[in-house]
């Protein structure tokens, strides 16, 4: 069933249950995602494009394309894109990112992607089989992720990336082995007192070595949400 809800006021995102919907992890990867002097970006398995659109909206002379296995997500996404003027700057392809297109190869200074948490044969399936493909690693594992991000950046282009953290030594171990090297880690906490729940991460292709840990942030702390949660979640700084 579509539904349509609202990224920011004014931005709607018309959103699926066939495919992943608006989540915070995409939200929190999008606020922590830098432009710096970068002019292109490619989103890997981009869904019905949310990471793309927050990226856009926050930076006006960034382009940006975006990548999904599956054409229902594609279409959303390129729905999502007119929906909210982008056209111009944004297009959308149906691709697998295990054999990514050759002409995206060495073609952006920026990646970013939330890729699948399970491999197959490990966790739970989802109900839906799209879901379930992503969601299980039938549309490309963290490995193949990476192996896509390196192929499409140029030299000392930067790839944004999130996980569980209990996942980020895979992750790490992935980035480092398709020449990637992490750059900057932040870790996202619940509470003061809580485990952290996302790892937020930076990596540069062909960098070298030396890794900045960011303060963590943290989402609530007594029962309200962090000044620097909503900075980073609501964007409410540059939206």
């Amino acid at each position: 069933m579509r539904q349509e809800i609202l990224l920011f006021p004014g931005h709607p995102i018309v959103q699926d249950d066939d495919f992943f919907k608006l989540s915070q992890d995409s939200m929190l990867l999008g606020g922590f995602f830098r432009q710096g002097r970068g002019k292109r970006l490619l989103d890997l398995g981009c869904g019905v494009g949310p990471l793309m659109l927050i990226a856009l909206l926050r930076f006006p002379k960034l382009r940006a394309v975006g990548v999904d296995v599956m054409e229902g997500a594609a279409a959303l996404a390129r729905e999502n894109i007119v929906k909210n003027g982008l056209q111009d700057r944004a297009e959308v392809m149906r691709g697998d990112l295990r054999s990514l297109d050759r002409s995206l190869w060495d073609a952006f200074d920026l990646c970013i992607s939330n890729p699948p948490y399970f491999e197959p044969d490990r966790g739970f399936r989802s109900p839906s089989e799209t879901m379930a493909a992503a969601r299980d690693g039938a549309t490309g594992g963290v490995r193949d992720v990476c192996r896509a991000a390196s192929r499409a950046l140029t030299w000392g282009g930067r790839f944004y990336v999130c996980c569980p953290p209990e996942r980020l030594s895979e992750l790490f171990a992935a980035l480092t082995a398709e020449h990637l090297e992490p750059k900057v880690l932040q870790l996202v906490h619940p509470a003061l007192d809580r485990p952290p729940c996302l790892a937020l991460a930076e990596a540069k292709k062909e960098g070298g070595p030396g890794l900045k840990v960011c303060p963590p942030l943290i989402i609530r702390q007594d029962g309200q949400e962090t000044e620097a949660f909503r900075r980073n979640y609501r964007l409410e700084e540059t939206i």
